[in-house]
This record gives structure tokens, C-alpha cells and sequence, in this order.
């Protein structure tokens, strides 16, 4: 694991590779017209147009909000962590980390994606990291026909601690797949990682 202290600075858009285009339907909602100015409002301050920002909010409610309490979360405030964390040693953490994994990372994987492999974590991971607000980047590169690498830069503001349990417990979710190819570096603000997996089958069938 690297303590290489990194500079990273992302901006608020989200660099991914995009899947395929997903098929669409249209269909017509009556909301009260305070909601309606609310949504106008964010989406102008996020210049996206309001059909997109009611697509995201939906998109997150189905992929995270609806299942995430019965999954196990709960909502707690960044200086709450940040504080309990500074107590911590940094082995207490890993410790914690593991112990976090392996009690639970398995069932709420398959409660928030149904199924439960590398991609699907890579998705959850990918889908909290959003919802909890966090500037990152994702991006994809096919190495070869088999295997693709999967570079993460999430900034989160936490303290270097946040970033060796967010490692940690990444680590085990990783291993749990015989995948120990991932590297960490971590900083004060910045988690950065990087992970070679097997291309998924059903972007195979396309190239």
C-alpha cells in the first residue's frame, strides 16, 4: 500500500467509460409545484437538464436507497467518523475493516445487486461512492481480450484513517474473489486504487 501524497484534483463530472445505451420509456408525473421548482433549481445549479436529474434520482433510489437500510446502512455525519476513526491505530482499523467485511460484505452485495462478483462489487462501490457525495473518477482499460484494468480516484475529505479502512475493506471485498492484484494509494483526502479483472462475459459477446 502507498502513502505517496498525491495531489489529486477531480472535477464534479464523473470520468467513466459508458456501457451500452440502456433502452428507455416515457412516462408523465404530477408533482407539486414547490418539488417542481426545487428540481429546476438543482438542476440548473448542476447544468444538467431536469429530465436527466429526475432519471439520476430515480436511478439512485432503485440501485441504492431503496434496499441500503435493509442492507445495513445508516446516514452518519463526516466528523462523527472522522473522530472515532482518530482514536483508532492503524492496525485497530484494518482490524475493523476486515472484521466489516467479512460480517457483512457478502450478504449485502446480493440484497443491493442480486448476484455477487467482482463486477457487481465493482458496481456497488462504484454506485455508494456517488451517493455519499464524493468527487471521483472511473475509468476502463481492456488490456487484452480477457482482462481489463479499473482505476478508481475518490476524493472524500476524511483524513488519511478514512482512506486505510475504505483500502482495507476494498482489499477483502477483492480477495474474497481471488483477486489480489489491486493497489492502494491513500492520503490525507484521496483514496486511489487500481484492479485487473476478467473482462465481464456479456461485453465479451460484443467485441
Amino acid at each position: 500500500m502507498a502513502e505517496k501524497g498525491h495531489g489529486y484534483k477531480l472535477s464534479p463530472n464523473v470520468e467513466r467509460v459508458e456501457k451500452g445505451r440502456k433502452k428507455t420509456e416515457s412516462i408523465t408525473f404530477r408533482l407539486e409545484s414547490g418539488i417542481l421548482v426545487s428540481l429546476r433549481q438543482e438542476a440548473k445549479r448542476k447544468d444538467v437538464s431536469v429530465n436527466t436529474l429526475v432519471s439520476q434520482i430515480a436511478k439512485q433510489h432503485t440501485n441504492w436507497h431503496s434496499l441500503a437500510a435493509h442492507a445495513g446502512f445508516i446516514s452518519v455525519r463526516k466528523p462523527l467518523l472522522i473522530k472515532l476513526l482518530e482514536s483508532q491505530s492503524d492496525e485497530q482499523i484494518k482490524s475493523i475493516a476486515r472484521h466489516v467485511a467479512l460480517s457483512s460484505n457478502k450478504d449485502f452485495i446480493l440484497m443491493l445487486r442480486r448476484k455477487y462478483n467482482i463486477h457487481s462489487t465493482l458496481d456497488m462501490i462504484e454506485t455508494w461512492i456517488g451517493i455519499s457525495g464524493y468527487l471521483y473518477t472511473h475509468s476502463t482499460e481492456d488490456l487484452n481480450y480477457s482482462n481489463s484494468l479499473h482505476s478508481f480516484i475518490i476524493q472524500h475529505q476524511m483524513g488519511r484513517k478514512w482512506s486505510l479502512y475504505l483500502s482495507e475493506l476494498y482489499r477483502s471485498f477483492f480477495e474474497d474473489f481471488e483477486i489480489r492484484n489491486a493497489t492502494f494509494d491513500i492520503t490525507e483526502s484521496t483514496l486511489a486504487f487500481e484492479i485487473v479483472v476478467p473482462i465481464e462475459e456479456k461485453r465479451k459477446s460484443f467485441t
